[in-house]
């Protein structure tokens, strides 16, 4: 029993996004390849290996969002943020703008495009 728990742990990555920690597993990360999230390594300059996870200062809400990409294959816009500030964690992270399902790209858009013309 102890092995499958080691195994599991192994398995597992913590980010501390904005000072909120996630938790998932390394293959979930792998899922959406060419991304940010997908080529972590202990190597990089934001792992601390005494915690044990990753640190990103980036927006925590916006990361809930993208995590949840990773895990369902689904990116929903959150409503209480920019559509700006949303494009830049996107950006930050690696993914695509347009994958953006249907039921928020009405929203997205709307937002995106209206603070785009009020911030040229």
């Amino acid at each position: 029993m102890m092995n499958i728990l080691n195994i599991d742990a192994e398995n597992r990555v913590v980010l501390n996004v904005g000072g909120i920690r996630h938790e998932t597993y390394k293959a979930t990360l792998k899922k959406i390849p060419a991304t940010r999230l997908s080529r972590l390594t202990e190597a990089l300059a934001n792992y601390d290996p005494v915690l044990n996870e990753y640190f990103f200062d980036r927006h925590p809400g916006v990361f809930a969002q993208v995590l949840n990409y990773y895990r369902t294959g689904k990116l929903h816009y959150p409503t209480d943020v920019c559509g700006p500030l949303f494009e830049e964690e996107l950006e930050f992270w690696g993914l695509d703008a347009n994958q953006v399902e249907p039921c928020c790209w009405m929203t997205y858009t709307q937002v995106s495009s209206y603070s785009t013309d009020l911030h040229p």
